[in-house]
C-alpha cells in the first residue's frame, strides 16, 4: 500500500489520499476481526493485553501524523 501510494503521489488528490487511508485502516481492522472470528481470540487478546499501552501510543501517533499530512493536501488550505 505505501509503495503504491508513493508511486502515485503526484496524481493523488487530498480527497483520494484520505479515502485510501480509510480503506487501508478498514482492511487492517477487518483482518484483525477475521483472526478473532477464526479462533485466534486468545492470541489476539494476549497480544493487546500485553502491549496495549504501546499500541495505543502508536495508533494515536499515526492518526495525528496522517491527518496533519492529509490536512495540508485538502483544498482551501
Amino acid at each position: 500500500m505505501i509503495g503504491t501510494f508513493l508511486v502515485d503521489a503526484p496524481a493523488v488528490t487530498g480527497e483520494q489520499a484520505v479515502t485510501n487511508l480509510w480503506k487501508a485502516l478498514i482492511k487492517a481492522f477487518s483482518n484483525i476481526w477475521t483472526d478473532i472470528i477464526g479462533g485466534n481470540m486468545p492470541n489476539v487478546v494476549n497480544f493487546f493485553a500485553t502491549y496495549w499501552f504501546f499500541l495505543l501510543g502508536v495508533i494515536i501517533g499515526l492518526f495525528l501524523v496522517a491527518f496533519k499530512m492529509f490536512e495540508k493536501l485538502m483544498p482551501g488550505r
